[in-house]
């Protein structure tokens, strides 16, 4: 009886854990899909009485901000009891950039382009910042930045390729080891073709090969399945043929 009990509760724990993964990733892919005209409703009460102090980023530097009510966020992301600011820097590309509070200055601890999106808090602080494809830049990445309370950075990156979409898919999500090459599109297309950015050959729709890895499946088409495959803190979003 003690077996059988600990078994289900065993059982039970990894269901649930399952459940929070997939609505964890759900949440991933919906701000994936933020329209790039999204505007993060920026809260910068009580700018006024620190637009005096200085912006420092890493090396020191004042020069690069151009900070303004318009373009801060004044949120405490360590949990200090200190408003930081993440700053918005719209002048050319998008860039979000996070400054702690140190002795009445704010220094930079991270910088990145794309734009704020989200914001979560709660033991640690989860910042959502969205890097639109663009040029030669041929994915989309949603990066999530935790900060910890030592002001301790971890990033998780999930990126998907203009040529796939993430339409109508699956309402329940199912872990599954697989094999094979993964592709932008449910298609095969091995053609060799010159990245017009960077001279390299590549094959078609080609992605990566993968070879015997757990994935997530989060759509199935005829017998292709929409995968996500992590590896480390950086995700990839593509078809598979099963």
């Amino acid at each position: 009886m003690i077996k059988i009990l600990f078994f289900s509760t065993s059982c039970l724990l990894t269901t649930l854990s399952g459940y929070a993964q997939n609505n964890s990733l759900k949440a991933q892919l919906q701000l994936l899909q933020t329209p790039l005209d999204y505007e993060f409703p920026l809260d910068s009460i009580s700018f006024s009485e620190i637009k005096n102090a200085n912006f420092l980023t890493k090396s020191g530097d004042t020069a690069v901000f151009n900070a303004n009510s318009k373009n801060i966020h004044l949120v405490d992301v360590n949990n200090d009891g200190q408003k930081d600011i993440i700053y918005q820097d719209n002048r050319h590309y998008r860039t979000t950039v996070v400054l702690i509070k140190q002795d009445g200055d704010f220094v930079e601890i991270w910088n990145r382009s794309g734009a704020l999106i989200d914001i979560k808090q709660g033991k640690q602080t989860t910042i959502c910042v969205l890097s639109s494809a663009i040029g030669c830049l041929n994915e989309t990445s949603l990066l999530e930045l935790a900060i910890n309370n030592d002001n301790t950075v971890a990033e998780n990156i999930i990126a998907l390729h203009t040529d796939t979409k993430l339409t109508k898919l699956n309402t329940t999500f199912e872990q599954k080891i697989v094999s094979g090459i993964l592709r932008t599109q449910p298609i095969i297309d091995d053609i060799k073709k010159k990245d017009p950015c960077t001279g390299d050959l590549k094959k078609g729709n080609q992605l990566r090969v993968i070879e015997s890895e757990d994935a997530t499946v989060i759509k199935t088409k005829d017998d292709w399945c929409l995968l996500v495959f992590k590896e480390k803190d950086q995700s990839s979003i593509g078809w598979m043929k099963i």
